[in-house]
């Protein structure tokens, strides 16, 4: 496993109103910062210089763009790890209003912000479908060689095992190993949620074996 060293995590800081996918009501107080706060803990541990922020997600589309984005820029450089905690569709942030519009600014702020082979995670919902948002970034930041991790379907932000790589939507979860890969995510004990976009195919079979 590869540590991360210099890391950016954004978050909601709102909680929305209940709806087929926040039932409870408080995505962003249990969930979104939650995970965002163990992200952080598990980078820190090993060593990265972590900023976390936490955006209002009913400020206007534009104040929370330039909030994050300030943020960003702001943040330790080179940064070679950003992560997002929130809702997510197909084309969208959905917590942080990033969707087609404004992609291209924050797909531009990472170029200008990230190292060379950057890891960016989506932890939120189906970002990670085919000709979804996390491809247009990997493809947006090609040249980075950019590795962009989502969420193939709706499902919790960070526990979802359905994990798909961006360039190319390649399948994480090793071949074989689908029923360990299920169990670890389904256990709230494993950290393998956080570590897995610094590990290798062969690292994470070893794991799950």
């Amino acid at each position: 496993m590869y540590p991360p060293k210099n890391v950016y995590i954004f978050a909601p800081i709102n909680n929305q109103a209940p709806d087929i996918h926040n039932p409870s009501g408080n995505d962003a107080t249990a969930v979104f910062q939650p995970g965002a706060r163990q992200f952080e803990a598990f980078c820190k541990k090993n060593g990265a210089n972590t900023k976390l922020v936490f955006f209002d997600n009913g400020a206007p589309e534009d104040r929370i763009l330039d909030y994050i984005l300030t943020n960003m820029a702001t943040a330790p450089p080179p940064l070679d790890t950003v992560a997002y905690f929130g809702h997510g569709d197909k084309n969208m942030l959905v917590s942080a209003m990033i969707g087609p519009g404004y992609l291209p600014k924050f797909i531009a702020s990472l170029r200008a912000t990230c190292a060379f082979t950057p890891t960016i995670i989506l932890y939120a919902c189906s970002c990670g479908a085919p000709g979804g948002i996390a491809s247009k970034i990997a493809d947006g930041l090609s040249d980075l060689l950019a590795e962009v991790f989502g969420h193939l379907s709706a499902g919790h932000a960070y526990t979802n095992p359905q994990v798909r790589a961006f360039p190319g939507g390649r399948t994480v979860c090793p071949s074989g190993k689908v029923d360990a890969w299920l169990k670890a995510f389904a256990d709230p004990k494993s950290d393998l949620w956080m570590r897995f976009p610094f590990m290798t195919e062969e690292e994470i079979s070893q794991e799950l074996s």
